[in-house]
């Protein structure tokens, strides 16, 4: 009997038998279609899927390879990926170990700044040498203006700080008082000392850099011996030192303002009669400005009595106008 397909009937009831020979044996090959997942993203959300599964994907990684090439540091090296506005990157340090190079530059320039600060603060109290330079442009002017015609001034004492209890904190600062001794005008004017005299020498054509230098020495040197007159005078008369050292060296640098006035008439080329007359004028007028300024240095017992009655006293007297003298003898070696 005849079957077709090839197929021979079996008499025990069983399937048919293929009689062709079976094709080799290969790998299979996937006959289903490959899942497109951009089409599948747009597959509605109450259809889940494999579409949802992987589209959270590109949104996670996407941000990473915008930071990178900003120089930040990765998760892998142990610090945060930092944001834009790098302030490294104006620089274009954009290499990481640069940036780190240039942290460490950083904390050790600031280590070093505070030990400074905390070595100078032993030997330089920052707080009370900002009280001396607060300052402002009327209290410079008024205080020239005292320097050079301190024949009618008055009152003389200082004006004094007090807290909220009423106790005696201190003197207040020289832009809150006219009396108060700074070292704004004193520094401004050793310094342009040191510039005119380089100028005088300029113009007499014997110039050279290490007039500078000894202008400057002669300066501090001139303001060293008259704090150490000071303080002796104050040692052997028994006077109680209840100044700051930083008010001698400001009375003491008072004195360039006069010289300064010298030398300006010399270098405008005023007559030799002028030049001496205006020297003798602002040596008295420092020299008198002094006498009124350091009687509560001197004298700080003011209330003690006539001079003729307290012989100490009278002793005080005298030592005062001998520092109110000296400023003629500095003024006439500074000048010339």
């Amino acid at each position: 009997m005849y079957y077709p397909n090839n197929y021979q009937h079996n008499p025990h009831g069983s399937p048919p038998i293929n009689t062709r020979t079976p094709p080799p044996l290969q790998h299979p090959i996937p006959q289903h279609p490959i899942p497109n997942f951009n089409q599948a993203v747009h597959q509605p959300s109450g259809s889940p899927g494999i579409a949802q599964q992987y589209q959270p994907q590109p949104q996670q990684y996407q941000p990473i390879p915008q930071q990178q090439p900003q120089g930040g540091y990765s998760p892998g090296m142990g610090g945060p990926i930092p944001t834009g506005g790098n302030m490294y990157q104006q620089f274009g340090f954009n290499d990481p170990a640069a940036q780190l190079g240039m942290q460490f530059a950083g904390n050790a320039v600031a280590q070093g700044t505070a030990y400074v600060e905390k070595n100078f603060n032993r030997w330089v109290d920052m707080r009370a040498l900002r009280h001396y330079f607060n300052v402002n442009n009327l209290y410079v002017i008024s205080k020239i203006k005292l320097i050079l015609f301190p024949w009618r001034h008055s009152p003389w004492t200082r004006s004094i700080r007090r807290t909220e209890t009423g106790q005696m904190e201190g003197f207040k600062p020289p832009r809150d008082d006219l009396n108060s001794p700074d070292l704004y005008i004193p520094v401004m004017a050793i310094v342009t000392y040191i510039l005119f005299c380089g100028l005088a020498a300029g113009q007499q054509g014997s110039f050279h850099p290490e007039q500078l230098y000894m202008a400057g020495w002669s300066s501090i040197a001139v303001i060293f011996s008259e704090l150490v007159f000071t303080r002796l005078g104050c040692y052997f008369l028994n006077i109680p030192f209840e100044a700051s050292m930083l008010d001698l060296v400001a009375y003491s640098g008072y004195k360039y303002v006069c010289i300064i006035v010298t030398d300006l008439v010399k270098l405008l080329g005023a007559g030799k009669w002028l030049s001496w007359m205006v020297f003798l004028y602002t040596s008295l007028s420092v020299g008198f400005f002094l006498l009124r300024s350091m009687r509560y240095v001197i004298l700080p017992d003011a209330a003690a009595g006539p001079s003729t009655l307290n012989p100490q006293r009278k002793r005080r007297m005298w030592f005062l106008l001998m520092i109110a003298s000296l400023q003629i003898v500095f003024m006439f070696a500074l000048a010339n």
